[in-house]
């Protein structure tokens, strides 16, 4: 009961966030940290709710090196500005630097922020800071990915094994008729959100006995050197059926198929609504993408900070969902 309670609490509130920030025409000025990081502040003048403008709150990615990145920063500030809260958003110069986003965290705790929002993509690495956090007593909830164990924090996400399974389940059984070879491709292969993707589309091949897995190639995070794996992965096995993306960068796919004007002889797959994937999917150069809502990821989180400071609530898991994208309703789509 409490649960419920809790969370039709967590409703009102991110309503009357969402509609404070459709009032408020204050933008955020981009400023710059002694850490050397990408960061805006929301600023509290003018901008939707002041009743929270004494707390702040930091977000601390582990990239910001594309448009899917920029969505979540988007969201952190449009919540920041609806509650009448400041908002820094940050990430390493170099995408999944363990050392340096750590580093930040530690900064952040050192500074007083009331509470982090942060990306814990590696299973181990962040065991020690979010223990600083916590005997400092400031909240920590991941976001976008999580360390797939009880490290003491809450996710705001996608489900990620079962939404590479429903990637799985639909090329291997839509497109690919239950028959071929399969390449999976990722831009960080250590990272737990993307290991959890990967379990998931394998999942999904226990049922269809004709499909084979090959490999799994690291793109890396640049686009352009990840068309230059796929295109060496795909001399290696010409008879390769299927590459399969795990991430934001999976737009390299589609960019080799059309490229290589191999449009309906090789499939492609991947996640997030980047303009380009979208386009991919739109000229069949990939059958399939599927969105988790990135603006989500980083404005809930804010709400369930200021829920618990404001108003002692313990934040909840929050699935922000998996959503299809195919040439069926691809047109009626917006990038993200």
């Amino acid at each position: 009961m409490k649960k419920k309670i809790v969370s039709l609490l967590l409703c009102l509130v991110m309503v009357a966030g969402l509609f404070a920030g459709c009032a408020s025409t204050g933008d955020g000025a981009a400023v710059n940290t002694d850490t050397q990081n990408t960061s805006k502040d929301t600023g509290n003048s003018g901008t939707g709710n002041s009743g929270g403008s004494d707390l702040k709150f930091a977000v601390v990615l582990h990239a910001l090196n594309s448009s899917f990145y920029a969505k979540i920063q988007e969201g952190a500030i449009e919540a920041g500005k609806a509650l009448g809260v400041k908002v820094d958003v940050m990430a390493p110069n170099t995408a999944s630097n363990l050392a340096e986003q750590v580093s930040m965290i530690e900064t952040c705790i050192s500074s007083g922020y009331d509470g982090i929002a942060t990306v814990i993509w590696d299973p181990d690495g962040f065991n020690d800071v979010l223990k600083k956090a916590k005997d400092a007593g400031i909240p920590v909830i991941s976001l976008n990915q999580n360390s797939g164990k009880d490290d003491g924090t809450v996710f705001v996400g996608q489900d990620l094994e079962e939404s590479g399974y429903m990637l799985g389940k639909y090329m291997f059984g839509e497109v690919m008729k239950g028959k071929g070879k399969y390449i999976i491709a990722s831009c960080a292969p250590a990272d737990v959100a993307l290991i959890a993707r990967e379990q998931g589309i394998k999942r999904a091949a226990k049922e269809f006995p004709g499909i084979e897995f090959i490999d799994l190639v690291d793109i890396t995070t640049d686009l352009t050197t990840a068309v230059g794996v796929i295109e060496n992965a795909y001399l290696a096995h010409p008879d390769v059926n299927a590459f399969l993306g795990v991430d934001v960068f999976s737009e390299a796919i589609g960019t080799f198929i059309q490229s290589n004007n191999l449009n309906g002889k090789v499939y492609g797959a991947g996640f997030d609504l980047t303009e380009g994937t979208l386009q991919h999917v739109k000229n069949n150069a990939m059958q399939l993408t599927i969105g988790q809502n990135p603006f989500l990821q980083g404005y809930y989180p804010i709400i369930e900070l200021y829920t618990l400071k404001k108003h002692g609530y313990d934040p909840l898991d929050i699935n922000t969902g998996a959503f299809l994208v195919t040439k069926d309703n691809v047109n009626s789509v917006e990038p993200e």
